[in-house]
C-alpha cells in the first residue's frame, strides 16, 4: 500500500482536484483507494459528492490512541464510486486538534490499512503546520502540483526544507505536477527552472488549463464518467501512467468499459423512470 500526502503550502495550485481526480482514476481501473480529507474546508468531500459526516478525520485526532483507530475505519464512507472510499473533513478541524504529529501514522498503522487499499491519498491546506506536518510523517511520499508562477515556484525550495527539519522521518517530495499549463514561453521557463531545481522529479505530464475541472465539480460530475474525451481527462489518464507504472492503452480501456456501464445503467433509471411516470398518469 502506498500513503501519498497531496501538499503544497501556497492556496489554489489545485491540491484537491488533482487529488480527487487521480483517485477516481485509480479506482475506476480497479485499484482500491482510500481519500483522505485533511483540510477544514472539506472540498474533497464535496467533491466526491460526501460532504460532511461523522465521525470525521477531527474526531480521530481528538481521539487517544487507544479508541482513534476504530474511529478511523468508521469514518470511511463509500462514495459514488465502488473503490473508492473516503475519511472527510468538517470545518471545526484546526491544527490544535493535532496534539502528537505522528498521531495520524500511529493509527493508520494500527488499523492496518493496507489489508483493504491500494492507494491511499491526504489532501491537505495549505500551510505547513501541525495538520500538514500530520499528514506528513503518516505518508511515504508527497506529491506536489504547482502553479507556474515565480512566487509558487521559488516556495518550492523553502517548503522542501521546511518539512526535511521539521519531519526528518517523514515522507519525502517525489513528484511535482505543473498544473494550469499553457504552452507559452513563461510557463516552459519556469518548467525547466524546475527541472533543475527538482531534477528527476517534475512530472512530463503537465495539467493543462481547462474549464473542463470546474463544470464536473460545480455540476457534481465524475471527470471519467461525464467527460472522458475532455483535455483534462487525457491528462489525468497520462498521469497514472507516469506516475504509477501503467499502460495508458489499459487505462483507457478500464475507463472506457466504466463508462460504458454507467451510461447502460442512467438509461435503464430514465427509462423506468418514464415508465413510472406514465403508470401514474
Amino acid at each position: 500500500m502506498k500513503v501519498i500526502s497531496v501538499l503544497n503550502h501556497k492556496g489554489g495550485v489545485g491540491k484537491t482536484t488533482f487529488t480527487g481526480s487521480i483517485a477516481q482514476a485509480l479506482a475506476l481501473t480497479g485499484c482500491r483507494v482510500l481519500a483522505v480529507d485533511n483540510d477544514s474546508q472539506h472540498n474533497l468531500s464535496s467533491l466526491l459528492n460526501v460532504g460532511v459526516r461523522q465521525p470525521s478525520i477531527l474526531d480521530v485526532y481528538r481521539a487517544d490512541i487507544e479508541a482513534a483507530p476504530r474511529l478511523l475505519l468508521s469514518s470511511v464512507v463509500k462514495t459514488g464510486l465502488p473503490n473508492l472510499h473516503i475519511v472527510t473533513s468538517c470545518g471545526g478541524l484546526l491544527d490544535s486538534a493535532v496534539g502528537d504529529a505522528r498521531h495520524l501514522k500511529k493509527v493508520m498503522d494500527a488499523c492496518g490499512l493496507d489489508r483493504y487499499y491500494d492507494f491511499v491519498f491526504i489532501d491537505n491546506a495549505p500551510g505547513l503546520d501541525r495538520l500538514q506536518m500530520s499528514a506528513v510523517n503518516a505518508c511515504g511520499e508527497i506529491f506536489v502540483p504547482t502553479e507556474l508562477r515565480q512566487f509558487a515556484v521559488d516556495g518550492l525550495v523553502e517548503m522542501e526544507r521546511t518539512l526535511l527539519e521539521r519531519c526528518p522521518k517523514g515522507g519525502r517530495i517525489t513528484k511535482i505536477i505543473p498544473n494550469n499549463y499553457r504552452n507559452i514561453r513563461r510557463h516552459n521557463a519556469f518548467i525547466a527552472a524546475l527541472n533543475r531545481m527538482f531534477e528527476g522529479r517534475v512530472t512530463a505530464t503537465r495539467i493543462l488549463t481547462d474549464a473542463v475541472f470546474d463544470e464536473v465539480a460545480t455540476e457534481g460530475k465524475i471527470l471519467f464518467l461525464h467527460r472522458l474525451y475532455s483535455k483534462g481527462a487525457a491528462c489525468y489518464v497520462k498521469l497514472v501512467h507516469e506516475l504509477f507504472r501503467r499502460e495508458e492503452e489499459e487505462i483507457w480501456d478500464a475507463l472506457l468499459d466504466r463508462r460504458g456501464e454507467h451510461i447502460r445503467e442512467r438509461a435503464k433509471e430514465m427509462y423506468h423512470g418514464r415508465k413510472a411516470k406514465r403508470a401514474e398518469a
